[in-house]
């Protein structure tokens, strides 16, 4: 095809940095890139076009899509409106440090091409200055030889770690203007990210010595899950050293059906750890302190070494505290994930290395052996925990996650979402979380909205492939963005659905129940502005109302399963998506 027009060569970018796909809520600001993405002479290298009806459900789509495939979903946005609507979901992605490109559009920044009212109201000057506090690089290009170089530049911060959004604003007029002799695009190459080395010189060393002195050393992940091939060499490392693993689980990083995954378990079963290995930790502090007690400086009151191995340092806010509390630990370094895990496995494995010695062979399968029953003991009790609670006469959210995993047991099952602490909690208590990839995580943010629209953008990413992707999906989230339904059917995507309705905020009634009595009041009135329970969502009706096949609410547990087995053979049959509403305590 001929490049025509500077937003045709835009679309050329996109194609030749393997963006098979873009989101957006249409907006005028990028009508350029819009005209050259549906232009017929296009056809061959143009994205298809995602649309969708709220741009915040638009970056959690590719946010969804990057963490199920570790492909790019590129997304567009309307000028400041459209940013702002955004917002929310950028901060997600920017505290679950997801990579996106999200791009811009903006009223033209020469006042005599605006238009009256309209194109007045559209333009910002800065208009970076919505996100700049949360995204890794952000910038506002004027001109097309300056554009072409911002959205390389974006591009490559974007996939060098430590991972995060990127904003690059497209000048309104620029867009438009027929291509300027001379501009083309750099190779393809050129964005691709700036390495890491692996642990080595002194730090290996240390590390090595400390691992061959240490009665109890730990392993905590957290991200490091991200890139699924860290998982097989992390378990062997695991294995091979005897090391107690303690899985923050922002990601699936270590299989939590596995002997030495004691995440979650008695905090007495760690609480002499002398060494604490960190990898990807994003909240230091909450992760040591769930088994060691701390000083008030953060640091392990028994003294454990802690050595941290990351990209944390690497990309901070000065604006947002999502690098959360100071920690002074021995060691920090900044190394790349997988190349130090496979380095460790090589001298661990090593049959005349620094771990061959009988002594150490002893102590191994010690640790091996308690940590071993501790995580049998632990599973046994939560299942029991979830067998009780189907007796309730209210169905339980243990007992649903338990009844749905029954259901799916037998599929390739991805979880695009687990809703909530709670929910998510007792998902990885009681599902296996084995496979690389099965686990996509929570939000990152904390912030409301994300669930639906990521679930599908993880749906897109294995449309085709026979997955079964599963959004376990919590009210109060879905009714943020009950609009992602619209695409969600409008592109036939093949994602189920379960809404845990419990009618409530649960967090924010919690709150109220906690600080009512603190002050002796009635924590009756707790759910008074927290919960749906005089006006309830027909969860059901509404899936129906945008055209997804919704069966019956379920409300006894006894229904769980069958109806969760219904729904997965209608996704098989017709490969569309399904909504099944259980209404819970």
């Amino acid at each position: 095809m001929t490049t025509s027009y500077f937003s045709d060569l835009l679309v050329e970018f996109l194609h030749q940095q393997g963006i098979d796909k873009v989101a957006f809520n249409p907006g005028a600001s990028f009508r350029g890139v819009h005209d050259s993405l549906v232009h017929r002479d296009n056809a061959d290298m143009a994205p298809d076009i995602v649309m969708a009806c709220h741009e915040e459900i638009a970056v959690a789509l590719a946010h969804g899509y990057h963490k199920a495939s570790g492909r790019h979903m590129a997304v567009f946005v309307h000028a400041n409106v459209g940013l702002l609507h955004a917002s929310m979901a950028i901060f997600n992605a920017w505290c679950d440090r997801v990579p996106l490109l999200v791009l811009g559009g903006n009223g033209p920044v020469d006042a005599g091409l605006r238009r009256p009212w309209i194109d007045w109201i559209h333009t910002s000057q800065n208009i970076e200055s919505v996100v700049k506090d949360y995204v890794k690089w952000c910038d506002q290009p004027i001109g097309q030889r300056a554009t072409v170089e911002s959205l390389y530049r974006a591009f490559k911060l974007m996939n060098t770690p430590m991972h995060a959004p990127v904003f690059v604003a497209l000048d309104f007029a620029v867009q438009e203007q027929p291509l300027e002799s001379g501009v083309r695009l750099l190779p393809a190459t050129a964005t691709e990210g700036t390495r890491l080395p692996a642990l080595g010189g002194a730090d290996l060393e240390h590390l090595t010595e400390r691992l061959k002195e240490a009665q109890l050393p730990v392993l905590v992940v957290d991200f490091s899950g991200r890139d699924p091939e860290t998982v097989a060499p992390l378990v062997a490392l695991a294995e091979t050293l005897g090391l107690a693993v303690v899985d923050r689980g922002n990601r699936m990083n270590f299989p939590n059906t596995h002997p030495l995954n004691v995440s979650h378990t008695d905090r007495a079963l760690l609480a002499d750890a002398d060494l604490v290995i960190a990898l990807e930790v994003q909240d230091l502090v909450g992760a040591v302190g769930s088994f060691l007690s701390l000083t008030d400086q953060g640091l392990p009151a028994n003294g454990a070494e802690i050595v941290t191995i990351g990209f944390n340092e690497l990309l901070t806010s000065k604006w947002a505290a999502d690098y959360q509390q100071f920690v002074p630990v021995t060691r920090a370094v900044a190394a790349d994930t997988a190349e130090t895990v496979g380095r460790l496995r090589a001298l661990a494995e090593d049959p005349a290395g620094p771990f061959a010695e009988p002594a150490f062979a002893e102590r191994r399968e010690r640790r091996v052996k308690t940590l071993s029953a501790a995580h049998t003991e632990a599973r046994t009790d939560w299942a029991r925990q979830a067998d009780e609670a189907k007796g309730r006469a209210r169905i339980h959210v243990s007992a649903a996650v338990d009844e749905i995993h029954r259901a799916l047991r037998d599929e390739e099952w991805v979880l695009t979402n687990t809703g909530s602490l709670t929910i998510d909690g007792w998902v990885k208590k009681l599902w296996p979380l084995e496979r690389p990839g099965s686990y996509l995580g929570l939000n990152g943010g904390g912030g409301l909205g994300y669930g639906l629209g990521a679930s599908i953008g993880a749906a897109l990413a294995h449309q085709g492939d026979g997955t079964l992707c599963v959004d376990l999906q919590a009210d109060g989230d879905f009714l943020y963005t009950p609009s992602a339904l619209w695409t969600l059917a409008a592109y036939d995507v093949p994602l189920l659905v379960i809404v845990m309705n419990n009618r409530l905020y649960l967090n924010s009634t919690q709150h109220a129940e906690r600080i009512a009595g603190n002050r002796d009041r009635d924590p009756g009135r707790a759910h008074i502005a927290t919960s749906f329970y005089d006006q309830p969502v027909d969860f059901v009706a509404l899936a129906r109302s945008y055209g997804v096949h919704a069966l019956r609410r379920v409300e006894r547990i006894e229904s769980v399963a069958p109806t969760v087995g219904e729904a997965v053979d209608h996704i098989k049959e017709h490969g569309k998506p399904v909504l099944v509403e259980i209404l819970m305590e």
